[in-house]
């Protein structure tokens, strides 16, 4: 018997362990402050930023080592099959082999160099390094205010479909409640069946814009998924509301806010700092430069000894470039090229940040006249609703004229509910204007 559990354990353990999925996972209730920080800690694109700015890192120790020293060690072992030897002799007295060489050979060196100057081409390349970070975390900073953008943006969007859901679900009920009214009041013979038809037709017509409705939610949360970084089989459930809070924004402070902090523009100056260094360098592919070399031998034989003994020596190297083919100028001018485009760049920058700050102000404005007026519109559209359907109980009206009221307070809440997302969403786009989080 207890074997018989031990293996229905183990087979269920291999079970769950080939299909964790086929345990219901708890759902996840995101808001927008929770949904950013999952966005910041899983979104793929942020997280292969921040290994660049590590690789950056990186690179700043490796640019540091060309100050120190370079030591390094070399040993070498040589047999020799023929060792090197004359003769020498005297005719008619003696004859004798001299051999100068040995078939053991060990050599052991130390040789340390240093750069002592280099025309400022180091220190450049280093500076570099350093200027590099800063772009990279200043186009990590652009990704994140994207990704805040996307964030918020599909966070309404789906808090949209989700309440058009409801709409469209509540329109439908009242259509199925009206049909049931004109049924009755048919068999009583006081609707006609004109009437009867096309209260059918109608509750047919508020299916499809329903499916339409959960469809738009589905794609729409599969692919809020996707910025957050998680994956689509992930349970989540949103929290939230479509509400109306305006701010108060004035274009030119908003651009001058622009201006000074969108990391676009930060990180392109970075760029340019880049580029001049570049240009130093190289201005300077055709001036000296200076290293030391030293060297330190333990070796045998020392010179024609039969020993172990130490030997030293140092140097000073002067290299001075004469003629390179024109290359230094030509990356001279290159160099200045590019820097000449990163201001063009800069302009061009500029204006369209201006365009897209202007964008985003008109969209609020806009934005929040349309809420204004729908949320008017509203409450217009039940009152009519409310009194079709006093006069439609009353045979005032006909079932045409109630379902056309009900049609309108159903397109009046939509475009009330678009215009508070709308104006949620402007609200984001500003923020992404001006450079805010």
């Amino acid at each position: 018997m207890l074997k018989f559990y031990l293996k229905l354990f183990f087979l269920f353990s291999f079970f769950f362990l080939i299909n964790p999925n086929s345990f219901s996972q708890e759902k996840t209730v995101l808001t927008l402050e929770k949904s950013l920080e999952t966005a910041y800690q899983n979104n793929r694109t942020l997280l292969s930023q921040k290994e660049k700015i590590s690789s950056s890192k990186f690179k700043i120790s490796e640019s540091k080592a060309v100050f120190y020293p370079n030591l390094s060690f070399q040993g070498t072992y040589t047999y020799l099959g023929v060792t090197p030897s004359f003769v020498v002799s005297i005719p008619g007295v003696f004859e004798r082999k001299v051999t100068v060489g040995f078939h053991d050979n060990f050599d052991f060196k130390l040789s340390l160099q240093q750069s002592i100057f280099t025309w400022g081409r180091l220190q450049n390349s280093y500076s570099i390094s350093q200027l590099n970070l800063k772009l990279e975390e200043e186009n990590y900073n652009k990704n994140k205010q994207r990704i805040t953008f996307d964030v918020t943006n599909s966070f309404y969007s789906i808090l949209l479909a989700w309440e058009l859901i409801r709409v469209r679900e509540e329109a439908l009920k009242n259509i199925e409640e009206h049909l049931k009214t004109v049924e009755l009041r048919y068999k009583a013979g006081q609707a006609s069946e004109f009437d009867l038809l096309r209260t059918k037709v109608q509750l047919a017509n508020a299916k499809p814009p329903l499916l339409q409705a959960r469809q738009t939610y589905d794609l729409a949360l599969s692919s809020f998924k996707n910025i957050l970084g998680l994956p689509q089989e992930a349970q989540i459930e949103l929290e939230g509301e479509l509400f109306f809070k305006p701010i108060e924004v004035e274009l030119e402070d908003a651009t001058q806010q622009a201006l000074l902090q969108r990391p676009e523009l930060k990180s392109l100056d970075f760029q340019k700092r880049i580029a001049q260094k570049g240009l130093a360098i190289a201005k300077a592919g055709n001036k000296p430069s200076l290293m030391g070399i030293a060297n330190y031998d333990y070796k045998n034989p020392f010179y024609s000894e039969k020993r172990w003994d130490t030997d030293w020596n140092f140097t000073v190297a002067l290299s001075f470039p004469l003629f390179d083919g024109f290359a230094t100028r030509s990356k001279v001018n290159q160099a200045r090229s590019d820097l000449k485009q990163l201001d063009l760049g800069e302009q061009d920058l500029k204006e369209g940040i201006k365009l897209e700050v202007k964008e985003a102000v008109t969209s609020l404005d806009l934005a929040k006249e349309t809420i204004l007026s729908q949320q008017e519109n509203v409450n217009q559209a039940k009152e009519s609703l409310r009194i079709a359907k006093v006069q439609y109980a009353q045979g005032i009206i006909t079932s045409l004229e109630e379902m056309d009221a009900e049609l309108a307070l159903t397109f009046a809440q939509i475009n009330y509910l678009q215009a508070l997302a709308d104006y949620l969403r402007a609200q984001a786009q500003y923020n992404k204007a001006v450079g805010e989080e």
